[in-house]
């Protein structure tokens, strides 16, 4: 089973990605944890030389895992708070001003399920891309779907599960998340 999920992984990345995503894995996780402060300011060093694009000085809680940093560019003011989970394998484009609440959920990523004679965990990943634009708000326990746009100045309501790209100043609320209003 190893062998599998290794020989998948080796058709899916480079090399450099592979040795990549490790480094970040052990790297991230020396200092997710680190409280307050103190955990700030070496998690947006991190953060910086990992990601593609990182703008400004960021806020980012302990315990929050970013994955394929390298595929995820991120503006000015971005705060996440904690327990939150970014995979950037699709690939992340994310705005200015834009806040994550706990335990939002944010992939780029399906998992293939199709083909019965192959196990579900030895199918590929299709990536696709995520957006969220400038001044975007995701409420806690938020799931995003991959490839969907969210659109400037787009709030989503506390445990939403965002299924489609949104019109700009959407309030998105619900399972799946609809447009219950606008912004002002």
């Amino acid at each position: 089973m190893l062998h599998d999920y290794l020989f998948i992984k080796a058709k899916v990345y480079t090399f450099k990605e592979l040795v990549l995503l490790e480094l970040e894995a052990y790297i991230t996780w020396i200092f997710r944890g680190l409280p307050s402060f103190l955990g700030f300011i070496p998690r947006f060093v991190i953060y910086k030389l990992l990601m593609r694009r990182l703008d400004s000085f960021c806020i980012i809680q302990p315990n929050v895992f970013i994955n394929h940093c390298f595929r995820l560019s991120v503006g000015r003011n971005f705060v996440v708070n904690s327990n939150t989970y970014i995979n950037a394998v699709g690939g992340i484009t994310i705005g200015d001003n834009v806040l994550l609440g706990v335990n939002v959920v944010i992939s780029s990523g399906v998992h293939n399920y199709s083909d019965r004679s192959t196990p579900v965990t030895l199918q590929p990943i299709t990536p696709k891309q995520i957006i969220i634009e400038d001044d975007v708000w995701i409420g806690a326990n938020v799931v995003i779907m991959p490839g969907i746009t969210l659109r400037k100045g787009t709030v989503v309501g506390a445990g939403a599960v965002v299924t489609h790209s949104t019109d700009p100043y959407s309030v998105m609320a619900g399972v799946p998340a609809r447009k219950i209003k606008e912004r002002r």
